[in-house]
């Protein structure tokens, strides 16, 4: 066989091996981010509440507050849906915020949620008591949060001791924030940013909300404008 043609032939054998080499790396980058996906999905369904920040709190600036997180079979928004519900710690008939959460793998394989408030509150106020009612939920019955996807990330480790002893026994930690400066302005806040960000740390869920304008960050350094820590409680029964 001529010099060429053997060159011809070991370069294609080459790039055929590099593709190889390139295609098992892609499968098996997606199968761990699926894998990623699966266990943040199946970690944070449950009832939460920040009984134990409420009454450390001396200034009073956290509210107690119950939080529940189902998953909510509305695959005409999502094929992995969870309904939020948050009312007051004492009083489950007064309810705070409800929301709906959906969770994709984008093109990039993040790990995005996306979310939603509803047009019509009243209209879903009992759909914490009657779950079925979501199973009606359209897209055009919802209002997603503009440019406050949250992309999920898995932690290599916990922060703290205390929530790497709960993780090893729960899972893995998780870190979610939004894309900076990319979320719209708060009615509260106007010309203001909000960054959101996320931590879920065995069985501690930490949301916080950190207003953010030209300069920078309005809140001091490291501080949150607002940070809740819920607790999931063991034993309720979550309703599927």
């Amino acid at each position: 066989m001529p010099e060429a043609s053997c060159s011809s032939v070991r370069l294609g054998v080459l790039l055929a091996a590099l593709a190889v080499m390139l295609a098992a790396g892609c499968s098996s980058e997606s199968t761990r981010r699926e894998a990623d996906f699966d266990a943040l999905i199946k970690r944070l369904p449950g009832r939460y509440d920040n009984l134990e920040q409420a009454k450390s709190d001396g200034e009073g600036e956290h509210a107690a507050v119950a939080l529940l997180i189902r998953p909510a079979n509305a695959i005409t928004v999502g094929k992995i849906v969870l309904f939020v519900r948050e009312t007051a710690a004492d009083d489950p008939r007064r309810v705070l915020a409800q929301h709906i959460w959906s969770f994709a793998i984008d093109k990039q394989q993040r790990l995005v949620q996306t979310i939603y408030l509803f047009k019509e509150p009243q209209r879903w106020l009992h759909a914490d008591e009657e779950p079925f009612l979501l199973e009606s939920l359209l897209p055009d019955d919802l209002s997603a949060l503009s440019g406050c996807e949250l992309i999920w990330t898995k932690s290599p480790s916990a922060k703290s001791a205390s929530a790497k002893s709960a993780s090893a026994k729960s899972g893995s930690d998780f870190t979610a924030a939004t894309k900076p400066d990319s979320c719209k302005a708060s009615a509260g806040a106007e010309g203001l940013l909000i960054e959101q960000s996320a931590e879920l740390h065995g069985s501690e869920l930490v949301l916080n909300e950190q207003l953010s304008g030209p300069g920078g960050s309005v809140a001091g350094a490291g501080e949150s404008t607002s940070s809740y820590r819920f607790q999931r409680r063991a034993g309720q029964t979550q309703k599927q």
